[in-house]
């Protein structure tokens, strides 16, 4: 399952309340669904239909230029404090054909828009940076540089073996902040009807944590809500929900840790199936972890909700800045006196 964010949760560089935010972009910015095979379950309660695997009609094209206009809110509460923040960003996301799946490039055309308070203030996470030794640490510049490949399937699920292989990636140490802006939503594999609600069986998945790997035990469902066929397109509007929840137990440097995480997310996917391209995704994604080790506790949890939509074509350029107009002494010119 493609998680926004997960290369930026993952980055070493950040550790006390910088390591929390990561973990509130990365782990609730949204569960996009799941391209997870669906084998059919006999005598499954509780659904309108049984899976099958399938979904041949949703299925991103394989050579595509998208611009992606995001806004996100994130409210983040630690044991160490609590903070809150909003987004707006435009995105370029390039698709070519490598072999059977995707190679996806994203970078950030521009950052509309951030504002954060609390834990989420970016010189509040400056000043905690440079108290752990990182004085270049720069939150805005490191987002607007923010750029990203991967390796993706024709359902949206990333191949993290072969993206750890691109030559892009060669050296990297994942230390961007991308807040998961150029990772498409995830489509389903298995055929629906509309109107009805398809439950999978559940299934394990681990999540990547700075600190280590979580296995989750996962349910997901999704719902074809209808086809739009106007203006002669065939608009698809998928709803998926997903629930999870893992525990695993860490060992380093003589200490032992105990991790526990709870995960829902629910989103609504707009997918053009004549062209392959996904249209908007809108939605809202809440987690809790908690990590026990040496007779000490800490948690966090996240709420967000994100709001996306694509439109086909390459971005147009970030407008320039302007400084204020000054005469040639440097002071700001003035109006001429009238006659």
């Amino acid at each position: 399952m493609t998680r926004p964010g997960s290369s930026f949760c993952t980055s070493p560089r950040l550790s006390g309340t910088i390591l929390a935010l990561a973990l509130a972009l990365g782990a609730s910015a949204c569960d996009k669904g799941s391209s997870a095979s669906a084998a059919p379950e006999d005598g499954a309660a509780g659904q309108d239909a049984v899976p099958s695997a399938g979904g041949e009609a949703y299925r991103y094209a394989d050579d595509f230029t998208l611009t992606a206009e995001t806004k996100l809110e994130v409210d983040l509460t630690t044991s160490e404090g609590s903070g809150a923040a909003e987004l707006q960003a435009r995105s370029q996301i390039e698709a070519k054909p490598a072999g059977d799946k995707l190679e996806v490039h994203g970078k950030l055309i521009e950052l509309v828009d951030f504002t954060g308070s609390g834990n989420l203030d970016p010189e509040f996470m400056k000043k905690q940076a440079e108290e752990q030794g990182q004085t270049d640490f720069d939150f805005l510049a490191e987002l607007r540089a923010s750029e990203a490949w991967s390796i993706v399937d024709h359902k949206g699920e990333t191949d993290d073996d072969a993206t750890k292989g691109l030559p892009q990636n060669q050296g990297s140490d994942d230390s961007g902040a991308d807040f998961g802006l150029f990772e498409l939503p995830d489509l389903p594999a298995v055929d629906l009807e509309v109107g009805k609600t398809v439950t999978l069986p559940t299934y394990e998945e681990p999540r990547q944590m700075p600190f280590g790997e979580i296995p989750m035990e996962i349910d997901e469902s999704w719902t074809l809500r209808g086809i739009d066929e106007s203006g002669g397109k065939h608009i698809a509007e998928f709803d998926v929900t997903v629930e999870g929840s893992g525990a695993t137990e860490l060992s380093g440097q003589g200490q032992t840790a105990m991790i526990s995480s709870l995960e829902e997310s629910a989103f609504t996917i707009f997918f053009d199936i004549d062209a392959g391209l996904p249209v908007s995704i809108s939605g809202y994604s809440q987690s809790e972890t908690t990590i026990d080790a040496g007779g000490q506790s800490f948690s966090f949890a996240t709420n967000s909700e994100l709001e996306t939509t694509y439109s086909v074509g390459a971005a147009a350029p970030a407008p320039a800045e302007t400084a204020p107009a000054e005469d040639a002494a440097g002071a700001p010119a003035e109006d001429a006196p009238a006659e």
